[in-house]
């Protein structure tokens, strides 16, 4: 059984860009509604706390909650924020496998795997290009060994 987590740089990219669009939304918000200062600074507050609760304390939770296992006869994802959730699919019901991955942000950890079977799928997300080469390829070998027989 093989333990995989999701990688960091995706943790810090999603809480950088928040906090980029945080900081764009306190420009706007300074440019066009100096006149209404209450209901700036509110939004201007509401912004920044959203961005603090979820770049801070949310997303790092769900870094550090989920977890995937690959073993040659099921796969389980461990995740969840204040509910914990398991996820199991017998890898003999997965029919196919999906990677999706794009050139820059490969680097980020924004390497997704979908697996599809009979009734469901389940996403594997935020995976370092080694991992979801490695999923991918376990999938494909016990896909091929469960069709040959």
């Amino acid at each position: 059984m093989r333990k995989y987590t999701l990688k960091p740089a995706a943790l810090y990219s999603l809480g950088g860009a928040m906090f980029l669009l945080s900081a764009a939304a306190t420009v706007i918000l300074r440019v066009y509604l100096v006149s209404f200062e209450i209901l700036m600074y509110s939004l201007i507050g509401l912004f920044w706390g959203l961005s603090v609760l979820f770049g801070l304390i949310l997303l790092p939770m769900y870094f550090r909650r989920t977890v995937i296992y690959i073993s040659p006869s099921e796969i389980t994802v461990h995740t969840g924020l204040i509910l914990l959730r398991r996820i199991h699919m017998k890898m003999s019901a997965v029919q196919y496998v999906t990677r999706i991955s794009a050139p820059i942000l490969t680097l980020l950890g924004f390497n997704f795997i979908i697996i599809r079977a009979l009734g469901g799928n389940i996403i594997l997300p935020f995976l370092s290009a080694a991992d979801s080469d490695s999923i991918a390829d376990i999938i494909d070998i016990e896909i091929n060994e469960h069709r040959g027989q």
